[in-house]
């Protein structure tokens, strides 16, 4: 399933006694930020590493950004460290499908009439599927095709991990697409059931393994987040974690004067 705090800013707290080993973590929505302080080490002699970062998509895989204390002779009270083994790794669980939806690459004039899309779908057979963005869009822009299908509703059958082909969702008949407009580019699926069951995502042999709609039956993504020994100080150390979540990120590029 997505993540349902998609859009919201986020913030959640963690603390813990370290056992001195690396440890995974499981948050309730995917974090862009987490802060690990170990609280023993605040105040530790030279060489210790109170605060540990990751930030989503900037920390390399096993890297962490750490704060670490120094001499207070020297000339700055911390460096900045990029610790490159034994950090944070990302370990989310899949679920759900690939997507809710994906790009229609190619839709065959068959009986059945059989879809293609551009990425993988994840979908399964008999979930319900809409299909749009094909026919006329709008003047000026080349007709799409398939307008017979354009904005319906259809159960799929699904052929292999980026084909599947349509039924009627009352009469459950295979949809005849010979005589339709061919199609010539674009469209979009949006998968309409959003409920999943236990053998998702849908595996080999398609027709012995269906979708059976089961309400309130979700697979979710965990999102997860090892913290390797580089991180999780020694035996007993306190920990508190600060998870972070933007409700929106800018990127403002390359700021030219």
């Amino acid at each position: 399933m997505a993540d349902l705090f998609l859009g919201q800013t986020c913030t959640e707290a963690y603390q813990f006694i370290s056992a001195g080993t690396a440890h995974t973590f499981t948050f309730n929505f995917q974090p862009d930020k987490v802060v690990f302080n170990n609280l023993t080490k605040w105040t530790a002699t030279a060489g210790g590493e109170p605060i540990s970062v990751w930030f989503r998509g900037q920390t390399t895989t096993a890297h962490a950004f750490q704060e670490q204390v120094i001499d207070s002779a020297a000339a700055q009270s911390f460096n900045f460290l990029d610790t490159t083994t034994n950090g944070f790794t990302v370990a989310d669980t899949s679920g759900g499908s690939t997507a809710y939806r994906t790009l229609i690459s190619g839709v065959s004039q068959a009986d059945p009439c059989v879809v293609t899309t551009s990425t993988a779908h994840g979908y399964q057979t008999d979930q319900q599927v809409r299909i749009t963005d094909l026919g006329i869009i709008g003047p000026g822009v080349t007709a799409r095709g398939m307008d017979q299908i354009n904005n319906k509703i259809f159960l799929i059958t699904v052929i292999n991990s980026t084909t599947f082909s349509l039924r009627d969702p009352i009469t459950d008949e295979p949809i005849d697409s010979t005589s339709y407009t061919a199609w010539v580019s674009g469209g979009r699926v949006d998968m309409v059931t959003r409920v999943l069951s236990l053998n998702n995502p849908q595996v080999t042999p398609y027709a012995t393994t269906p979708y059976v709609p089961t309400p309130f039956d979700y697979d979710p993504v965990s999102y997860r987040l090892t913290a390797g020994t580089a991180v999780m100080g020694a035996d007993s150390d306190v920990f508190l974690i600060e998870v972070y979540k933007w409700g929106q990120l800018y990127d403002l590029g390359d700021l030219v004067t």
